[in-house]
This record gives structure tokens, C-alpha cells and sequence, in this order.
């Protein structure tokens, strides 16, 4: 597996959240750990964005998986910076995706739809939603 590009928000010289796109052949996974509660998020993952959409549509990428079972909270401010995330990685491929998300949460399994646009038929047909139980 290859790390393409990671991001990370930084608060008082710890790592509070990151993403990181890897790559494994033609699979592509996005991950989200940690917790988004600052106002301005873009400030730490601006570079991040940037570099995802730039390296993505160099890979032959056949199916994505992102995964947010280990993102453990994000406030209304990150909403933004998720959604752009998620809009880069539905833009730079074609073909399906997976999104991961707790089943016991009501954040994932409630607003995550609608920041991933699933009303979109494009995105709706592509999108396969697993639910994950997390002790």
C-alpha cells in the first residue's frame, strides 16, 4: 500500500486529525481519524486538498473506499472541509465507492448522507454505505 497524500490538523504539537490517501494497485482508501473542532480547518488541510486533487487523476483508480468509523467528531466547520474531500475523490475517479461509517452514530448515519451529496443520482448509484459496529 502507498500513501499518496495525508493531512493533519495539529493542536498544541499533537496530531488531533488526520486523512490519509493511500493507494493499494488500483483501490484507492481515504481515512479520517480523530476529531475536526476547529473554525477554520482549511487553514491545516488546504495542502491536503490541494495535493489529492492533483495526484489522484495520475492513478489508475478503479474503486474507492473512504472510511469514517475512526472520526470521532467534527463540528459544522469541518462539514466544509469533508465534503470537499469527498467531492475530490468522487471527481478524480469513476468507478465505485464505499463510505464506512458506525452504525451508532447518529452524526454518520444521519448528516454523513448529505455531505456526501447522496440525493445526486450519479452519487447514489456509485455509493455503497456500510455500517460498522464499534465497541
Amino acid at each position: 500500500m502507498k500513501i499518496l497524500t495525508y493531512g493533519e490538523i495539529m493542536d498544541g504539537g499533537s496530531s488531533v486529525f488526520h486523512s490519509v490517501a493511500r493507494l493499494d494497485g488500483d483501490r484507492l482508501s481515504v481515512t479520517f481519524e480523530g476529531v475536526i473542532r476547529i473554525d477554520n480547518p482549511y487553514r491545516f488541510l488546504d495542502g491536503y486538498l490541494k495535493e489529492l486533487a492533483r495526484v489522484l487523476p495520475e492513478h489508475d483508480i478503479r474503486a474507492a473506499t473512504i472510511d469514517f468509523v475512526d472520526l470521532r467528531f467534527c463540528n459544522s466547520n469541518g462539514f466544509y472541509v469533508v465534503m470537499d474531500i469527498v467531492e475530490t475523490v468522487y471527481r478524480s475517479i469513476e468507478g465505485p465507492v464505499t463510505v464506512r461509517r458506525v452504525t451508532d452514530d447518529d452524526w454518520q448515519q444521519e448528516t454523513l448522507p448529505i455531505l456526501l451529496n447522496i440525493d445526486d443520482a450519479d452519487v447514489e448509484r456509485r455509493t455503497r454505505l456500510e455500517n460498522v459496529s464499534v465497541p
